[in-house]
């Protein structure tokens, strides 16, 4: 017999969260252009539009974050592994630092999606000087 075989598998999900700093224009308001970050990153990062097995790149979310008016450059940005179902999140730890080469975050070989699970809480943000 010949025949086809498709073999459907649950991807882990493997919750993030992301901390970033900013330089901004003198001008500028802070607290705006922190709020303004922090709303880009989580329509980046919409559920809906993260697909399995998609890598983070990091130069990108510092691109979008440059974008942000009032920002004069990135200073740091950190992937940080969410973990733990007493905490609300999965149970899948991950380690963001032996999966990021090249300042990409690749996901596993099994399939996998990342997800910011709590948005308004597991990004932040702030402003530092040189």
């Amino acid at each position: 017999m010949v025949g086809d075989v498709i073999n459907i598998k649950d991807a882990y999900i493997v919750n993030i969260g992301i901390e970033f700093e900013v330089i901004t224009d003198i001008e500028s308001n802070n607290n705006d252009v922190i709020r303004n970050c922090i709303s880009s990153l989580q329509a980046f990062f919409d559920i809906d539009l993260m697909t399995i097995n998609k890598p983070i790149v990091l130069k990108t979310l510092e691109g979008l974050l440059d974008n942000i008016i009032g920002v004069q450059t990135v200073k740091q940005i950190n992937i940080i592994n969410k973990v733990g179902e007493n905490k609300g999140y999965s149970k899948y730890a991950y380690d963001i630092n032996g999966a990021t080469q090249n300042r990409v975050v690749y996901p596993s070989l099994d399939p996998m999606v990342f997800e910011i699970k709590n948005p308004n809480q597991d990004i932040t943000g702030r402003v530092v000087t040189l």
